[in-house]
């Protein structure tokens, strides 16, 4: 009897410990500029679009090294020279982060904190 009663009590302490540990949090991440497709890039585009401005035009260097993003708007001012008038800044830029979580790459918009999934992109965990 009394090993039928330790038995009953040790069960749910072992079906507890076979549990898989909780997966961690998103992590910041870099794309992998050598396999970065045609594709990635559009999803970037279309992820960092805001509705109201222009096109937005990425290469393979966004996000190759680091895991954040700024883009500023190209509707400034400039000076007689053609350079940036200091102060004329038509809004302000975007700023985005990338994150590696469960094997997807996601884009995150700072400002409302929209993450976007890029499945067409390769990215790896910063070190």
């Amino acid at each position: 009897m009394f090993r039928v009663c330790a038995a009953i009590w040790l069960l749910p302490l072992l079906m507890a410990a076979c549990q898989s540990a909780p997966s961690p949090g998103p992590v910041p991440a870099r794309m992998v500029a050598d396999t970065t497709s045609a594709q990635c890039i559009a999803q970037m585009q279309t992820t960092a679009q805001r509705p109201t401005a222009g096109r937005v035009v990425l290469t393979t260097a966004a996000f190759a090294t680091d895991d954040r993003l700024s883009i500023a708007p190209a509707d400034t001012v400039l000076d007689t020279a053609g350079q940036p008038a200091n102060g004329r800044m038509q809004g302000l830029p975007d700023s985005f982060r990338l994150t590696l979580h469960n094997g997807v790459c996601t884009m995150v918009r700072e400002a409302d904190g929209k993450a976007t999934p890029l499945t067409a992109c390769s990215c790896v965990a910063l070190r």
